[in-house]
């Protein structure tokens, strides 16, 4: 029996050493599946945490290149607007400083055919009396009243006193030539110089003063009726009138010399033009004058 137990018993402490070793293997398979198992999870998890990282730096990155694009964008536009502002302010500087040489030129050329004017004037008596006359009997078949006082400079009195009575002939006889209402009627109109108030005189040192360079006024109706015939403003309107050729003279399209002298040449021609033309009877006279007369 004791052979027996003994045998017996180390059977089965040798099953029990094959099953340890068996057991051992097998928790050691369960070890390395589990330990393949978690580094396959480890594995995949790190792709997937580096795939995840890759995208939003991806997008991190391009949303501040857009940002940044952006920015430079704004900066490039406002540079692009200041420097549009910038030519434009200096395009208008330009024209505002070309325009006022421009204009100081134009009013050197007025100032200089003024005093060309007046010295051609003064020189020569017999061709400021005829102008005078002219002068005068424009004034006179502008206004077509029958009372008419004439105003001019203290200087200019003794020869409107002279060239009146001529004058007032002319103008008689214009009326009652060209004016088909009066033909053949007498007509004794009043034309009388104003002996208190004077026109002023010359005056080329102070420009700010009244300043005159000759010619006359005439008034009718108590003052109510002007006519201002005097050689400033004959001056002005030539002035104003041959202002395009002045220009165009002076500021031509395509580059070419030009004078000063025949500029004023131009402007004294125009103005002795206009100055010694007189206008014919208004065009009221067609409806009738207001002026009396005998048979």
């Amino acid at each position: 029996e004791m052979c027996i137990r003994d045998s017996i018993n180390a059977e089965y402490m040798g099953i029990l050493k094959m099953n340890e070793v068996e057991a051992e293997n097998t928790i050691q398979q369960m070890v390395n599946l589990i330990d393949n198992e978690a580094k396959e999870s480890i594995e995949e998890l790190r792709k997937k945490t580096e795939e995840e990282c890759s995208i939003e730096r991806e997008n991190l990155i391009a949303e501040a290149r857009k940002k940044l694009r952006m920015e430079y964008e704004k900066k490039l536009e406002d540079y692009r607007i200041q420097k549009k502002i910038e030519r434009s302010a200096a395009i208008s500087k330009t024209k505002i400083t070309q325009m006022a040489e421009r204009n100081k030129l134009m009013d050197n050329i007025r100032t200089e055919s003024a005093s060309n004017l007046t010295s051609q004037l003064t020189g020569n008596v017999e061709t400021y009396k005829k102008v005078l006359k002219e002068l005068i009997l424009q004034g006179l078949l502008k206004l077509m009243e029958i009372e008419v006082k004439i105003r001019c400079r203290k200087s200019d009195l003794e020869i409107v006193k002279e060239v009146l009575p001529e004058v007032s002939l002319a103008y008689v006889n214009k009326l009652t030539t060209e004016v088909p209402k009066l033909k053949g009627k007498t007509i004794k109109p009043r034309i009388n110089i104003d002996e208190v108030n004077f026109l002023p005189e010359l005056n080329l040192k102070d420009p700010g003063m009244p300043s005159c360079m000759g010619g006359v006024q005439l008034r009718a109706q108590k003052d109510r009726i002007v006519c201002n015939n005097t050689l400033d403003e004959r001056l002005e309107l030539c002035y104003q009138g041959a202002l395009p050729e002045i220009r165009s003279l002076l500021f031509p399209k395509k580059s070419h010399q030009i004078t000063c002298t025949l500029i004023h040449d131009y402007f004294i021609f125009a103005w002795i033009m206009i100055c010694l033309l007189y206008t014919s009877p208004s065009p009221r006279d067609q409806r009738g004058s207001r002026m009396p007369s005998s048979a």
